[in-house]
């Protein structure tokens, strides 16, 4: 074991496993050390210097975890939450408030995030209308482990995959439904021809046109 050399203010493990925080030091003292727990020290943490090993001697300095802060969105309809250390991870656990309902953007403690529909699928699965798993891979209908709520940032990775597949969640009718050629055309049109020779809204109603002729209106 390696010597230490006590500092004040610092804490150190005690023979018999006490904690002791060194309060103050007074150099006009033979024990100059003051220990939280009523003892003096000298430098080298030994309490009795007669004594070859006393259990109030300190033996090693404590290490001080660092400082951390977490903060994240608490879902709407969670009555409960739950954080736990457990060796590097933060892990934490939200329990709905209550069962969820179609509709409802939940995600699995493998990462997927789906859109509940029903929890009557056998052995306690749920069904869904689309599920995204964490590698990218979406579904359009399917079962899936159960999740909690999903907060909106968790939650936009689907919306995110639906939207590129040509597709869009109308909670109305509560399905997928395939985005309108014209929403999309509208969109790009929107995004990507700035103002100045050409007028969006123009080229827009130019395109719609088009597309109404496609399709023999």
């Amino acid at each position: 074991m390696k010597k230490i050399k006590l500092e004040a203010g610092k804490t150190y493990l005690s023979r018999k496993g006490e904690e002791v925080k060194i309060v103050s030091k007074d150099s006009t003292s033979s024990y100059p050390y003051q220990g939280s727990n009523g003892r003096r020290y000298i430098e080298n943490g030994k309490w009795d210097v007669h004594d070859r090993e006393h259990p109030d001697d300190l033996i090693e300095e404590v290490e001080e975890a660092p400082e951390t802060r977490h903060t994240f969105t608490i879902p709407d309809g969670v009555k409960e939450i739950t954080v736990e250390q457990v060796r590097n991870r933060i892990v934490v656990e939200m329990v709905p408030e209550k069962e969820p309902k179609p509709g409802d953007v939940m995600i699995s403690d493998w990462g997927a995030v789906y859109i509940f529909k029903s929890d009557k699928y056998n052995g306690g699965y749920h069904t869904c209308f689309a599920w995204l798993g964490e590698s990218g891979n979406l579904l359009i209908g399917d079962w899936c482990i159960p999740g909690r709520p999903a907060t909106p940032e968790e939650a936009k990775p689907l919306f995110d995959a639906l939207k590129k597949a040509g597709k869009r969640w109308n909670a109305e009718t509560m399905r997928v439904e395939d985005i309108p050629e014209i929403d999309r055309i509208r969109e790009w049109v929107e995004a990507n021809i700035k103002e100045g020779y050409y007028v969006r809204e123009d080229v827009t109603e130019a395109i719609e046109d088009y597309l109404k002729h496609k399709e023999g209106e």
